[in-house]
């Protein structure tokens, strides 16, 4: 049976949704990165966040939907577009500044969804991917740090 929400839960999600679908990472499937013999850890760690992304994004506009809601995905940043072609080595750092950006904004919706124990739920299972993918970036340029 699908429940019905309210406009400022389904505000949350949405915006959730799009914070996943129109994230760094999802935008460098097709910003084509500079990459080099020894990118395979940064390579994989960008592609298991993507993965994770189109799994969470997948979740919420499923949730947006049982509750009747307008899937709205947003678009990307314009800045994004200044990023075609740089090296992934360069794109990492980026990469931990759009995970800092993104884990702010789901920890505000998070906060303000206490009412609502599945959306909340979801809202705090993105927050701590992004946390693990934060951490898995950031010991990636640590490994890169120490061959330098």
């Amino acid at each position: 049976m699908a429940h019905t929400s309210n406009q400022s839960t389904l505000d949350a999600l949405n915006r959730l949704l799009a914070i996943h679908y129109r994230s760094l990472p999802m935008y460098l499937v097709d910003a084509d990165p500079w990459t080099h013999h020894g990118d395979e850890r940064a390579t994989a760690a960008v592609a298991d966040i993507v993965s994770s992304h189109r799994e969470i994004v997948q979740r919420l506009a499923e949730e947006i939907q049982q509750r009747e809601g307008v899937i709205d995905p947003g678009k990307f940043p314009t800045d994004y577009t200044d990023l075609h072609f740089l090296s992934l080595d360069y794109l990492l750092r980026e990469l931990i500044a759009s995970l800092d950006r993104d884990i702010d904004a789901i920890r505000r919706c998070a906060a303000g969804l206490e009412h609502d124990r599945v959306a909340r739920s979801l809202a705090e299972e993105a927050l701590g991917n992004a946390r693990g993918h934060r951490q898995s970036i950031q010991e990636v340029l640590d490994a890169l740090a120490s061959k330098a």
